[in-house]
């Protein structure tokens, strides 16, 4: 996959800006928990990302297909630099306030909303097509090394600075995309550009639900990661239940990539799949099991064991049902396709921080995260149940189709 130079442009500007994004991700979590004591306040940050981006993915899709992809996802950068300059300047001045991160949230999920579908559709158009798969699980890669890095870097940050350090990296890192995009010769789109209309709006929506296999695929990561996402909840867990502080913090957004970072290094090599839905269904089932004995765990090392084999099984999961998605949808849809997919994978994670820290709130921590491992495994074994899901092969399905 390496030696795609534009590839490996694109994935380098990716993996520092999203180091950066880690910073602030686990600064905003700390910094909101310190200010409040509330789990349901550090979920709140969650609900604050999932509403703009679950209201806006199918507009940012159809930007990503009408508009240049290049400059789309400059402006984004730029925009997004703003906001963690931002929260820098606030922190420094001690007028940070919980209502200014919340707002900071929206921001950066309208940002999201664009990005995200539009860096996603970049990919397959720098590749050839028999490196796609191989592409995917190195962009996952790439992504799960930021988000070990990020977190522990974060934690030592915040345990020897403070989140104003956390900000002021997350607002250098947005740099890195930007030359990034600037160097890359490659096209970015290599289908005409779609017009921007109601039509093109829906038609990513139309083509999924014609699709079981990517629908049920996008229900099962919707449903996994709003019952089984955990974040909202480190911070109760690192403070309170473990005793590790902001250090322990860090290791702990850290641990999920850990475990996803091996997976997706076999899956981008020669380990090969073709049983993908039984896989994904796996990979599933495997994460909300790790969750449940994340959620029982007072110890350290097992609490960063548990979350490594959440890590693990999301990557087998996310890296094939990506692999799936991208081999049955026409370069024209793409777009629009992934901004339907990423309602699903942004915003379950987002509305799943909210719905732990409101369950956590209520019931307690530890049987908010159990519960949520539990559902997601039962998920997994009802959508077992579609023969179609269960059975679906990639070499079956190598061409994508066009839209009715």
């Amino acid at each position: 996959m390496l030696r795609y130079r534009d590839l490996r442009l694109f994935l380098g500007g990716a993996i520092v800006s999203q180091l950066g994004t880690q910073f602030t991700t686990v600064a905003m979590a700390w910094q909101m928990y310190e200010l409040t004591s509330s789990a349901l306040q550090v979920g709140l940050l969650g609900l604050c990302r999932a509403i703009p981006q679950i209201a806006l993915a199918l507009f940012g899709g159809m930007l990503a297909d009408a508009l240049d992809r290049r400059r789309l996802l400059m402006a984004v950068q730029l925009g997004t630099c703003i906001v963690s300059l931002g929260l820098t300047l606030l922190t420094l001045m001690q007028l940070i306030a919980p209502e200014a991160l919340l707002a900071a949230s929206v921001l950066f999920a309208l940002g999201t909303a664009v990005e995200t579908p539009t860096r996603q559709a970049v990919v397959p158009n720098l590749v050839a097509g028999q490196d796609l798969r191989p592409a995917i699980a190195l962009s996952n890669t790439q992504r799960n090394v930021a988000m070990i890095a990020g977190p522990s870097l974060a934690g030592v940050a915040l345990a020897f600075g403070s989140p104003a350090v956390c900000y002021g990296v997350d607002t250098a890192s947005w740099l890195a995309m930007l030359l990034a995009l600037l160097l890359i010769r490659t096209p970015l789109q290599k289908s005409s550009r779609t017009k921007m209309s109601f039509e093109a709006l829906a038609g990513g929506a139309r083509f999924v639900r014609k699709q079981q296999v990517i629908l049920s695929f996008m229900v099962l990561d919707f449903g996994a990661t709003l019952f089984g996402t955990s974040n909202s909840l480190l911070p109760v867990y690192a403070r309170d239940i473990l005793g590790a502080g902001p250090t322990g913090l860090g290791l702990l957004y850290a641990a999920p990539s850990v475990g996803a970072i091996g997976t997706a290094f076999a899956l981008s090599g020669r380990v090969h799949i073709d049983r993908a839905g039984r896989w994904v269904l796996i990979g599933v089932a495997f994460y909300g099991a790790c969750m449940m004995g994340f959620a029982v765990s007072h110890v350290l090392w097992l609490s960063l064991l548990m979350l490594a084999g959440t890590g693990a099984g999301n990557a087998v999961s996310a890296i094939l049902r990506g692999t799936s998605n991208q081999l049955l949808t026409p370069d024209h849809l793409r777009g629009r396709v992934t901004a339907v997919n990423s309602v699903f994978t942004n915003g379950g994670p987002q509305l799943g921080q909210f719905e732990s820290g409101l369950v956590a709130s209520a019931l307690g921590a530890e049987l908010s995260a159990f519960t949520g491992g539990l559902g997601a495994c039962a998920l997994a074994g009802a959508l077992a149940l579609l023969p179609r899901v269960r059975g679906f092969r990639l070499s079956v399905h190598t061409a994508a189709p066009a839209l009715a």
